[in-house]
């Protein structure tokens, strides 16, 4: 039996983490934390899995709050996995107290936000440290089988080297929007990227991951030797005061932050765009925040793997319900391509799934029971990290190399960006 222990909640990733119980988990929950409304939103969303409806959860929460949170969690010791999500400044400095007291760390990410937190991470890799980040990406349908259809050469070929990057990844985000059914209230801080990290190092770390997965996945990785970081830039959303209050429930921008306001809007440099190439394979990946969802829409997700029998690419926007859809554009016949998907989706075994022509091209028609929400696969990646620990799934062989170099790649993009 294994129990948690949640460090400083700071991010409702946090609370998503005991959306569903596990009963290789204890319900008891030891929680240590600043005093605040941070932590106040944790105690609430957990209350409200707790008391709802459908399929309740149970948690006892055991809750310490005070300036010495840390280091009471790592002098009682109450758990043995420690979950974190939420200020991103110290967090990997929180991570190695942990660690070094024996605690396992499950992490939202991004795990560091600069070039000294990935010394620090990487210090504990090399010491054999457990500690993963929560890549929910990877538990995304649409993703799922752009990974599996890659791996088929008949469909897929091999990735196209030209002038042009083979894979292509853009995120759109937005600052206010709708989660567990609510409109999402971010802390103040989350405004100050000294603290929370800017944009080309924290959505972007989802991108880097699904990248190394479905192209090399099981493959150590070495940053000095396997990327080559070609260029990067970084720009700001503009931030007015009426809409940061609106996100915030604060009527005042931080003292912290002023420096980047004028005229009661704030620069916040939460986007951010960077090229490299990995074991030659060129690579574009973007991150863009927008201030508010459009009515019915929500965060997106665009990618492009561009193959030499055909390429597969995963849209979600007003344009397919504002739901991700993979879809394949074969360089080839196209009646031809759609015998051998096919065949491939016969042999996936995943019940409902169909291939339908679109347009000039094809899609996977994926049926409402394979679809799952951004906010249940936390619960799954927590549940593959248990596996893990429980010897009931091996950790990835290459989880550590694949950390080292996601990180050293995102850091390094932020400095040359900034340079500019």
């Amino acid at each position: 039996m294994h129990t948690l222990i949640v460090i400083n909640p700071g991010h409702f990733h946090a609370a998503l983490t005991l959306r569903e119980m596990h009963p290789d988990l204890s319900k008891d929950v030891y929680v240590y934390a600043e005093e605040g409304a941070d932590l106040r939103s944790f105690i609430r969303l957990v209350r409200s899995f707790n008391s709802r409806g459908d399929n309740p959860t149970s948690w006892d929460l055991h809750v310490y709050a005070g300036d010495d949170f840390l280091e009471r969690a790592v002098g009682e010791a109450r758990g043995d996995i420690a979950i974190f999500a939420g200020k991103n400044n110290r967090k990997i400095h929180y991570i190695k107290a942990m660690r070094d007291a024996g605690i396992k760390v499950l992490s939202d990410k991004p795990l560091t936000i600069n070039q000294r937190g990935v010394k620090i991470l990487e210090e504990l890799l090399a010491d054999g440290a457990e500690i993963d980040d929560i890549m929910t990406e990877r538990h995304e349908i649409t993703s799922i089988l752009q990974k599996e259809l890659m791996a088929d050469k008949d469909i897929f070929g091999e990735l196209v080297i030209d002038d042009e990057p083979a894979i292509v990844k853009e995120s759109i985000h937005h600052l206010f929007k709708n989660v567990n059914g609510r409109p999402l209230v971010r802390p103040a801080w989350y405004f100050d990227v000294n603290m929370q990290g800017e944009g080309i190092v924290d959505v972007t770390t989802h991108l880097v991951d699904l990248i190394q997965w479905m192209v090399f996945d099981g493959e150590e990785f070495d940053f000095v030797t396997d990327y080559e970081l070609c260029d990067a830039k970084r720009w700001h959303t503009d931030v007015p005061l009426d809409k940061f209050a609106l996100i915030t429930r604060q009527k005042q921008f931080p003292r912290e932050i002023m420096g980047k306001v004028k005229d009661d809007i704030l620069r916040l440099y939460s986007n951010g765009e960077f090229t490299y190439k990995l074991r030659g394979t060129a690579v574009k990946l973007s991150v863009i925040w927008a201030l508010e969802a459009p009515e019915g829409g929500g965060d997106t997700h665009y990618s492009i793997m561009r193959g030499s029998k055909s390429d597969l690419i995963i849209e979600q926007g007003p344009q397919t319900g504002n739901k991700p859809e993979l879809f394949i554009k074969p360089n080839g016949n196209i009646d031809e391509m759609k015998a051998l998907l096919k065949t491939a989706v016969e042999k996936m075994g995943r019940e409902g799934l169909e291939v339908v022509r679109d347009g000039e091209g094809l899609r996977l028609e994926i049926p409402t029971e394979l679809r799952t929400t951004h906010e249940e696969h936390f619960a799954a990646v927590r549940d593959d990290f248990i596996a893990c620990l429980n010897g009931e799934k091996e950790f990835p062989a290459n989880m550590k190399s694949a950390l080292k170099a996601k990180y050293s790649l995102l850091a390094s993009a932020r400095d040359l960006a900034a340079k500019k």
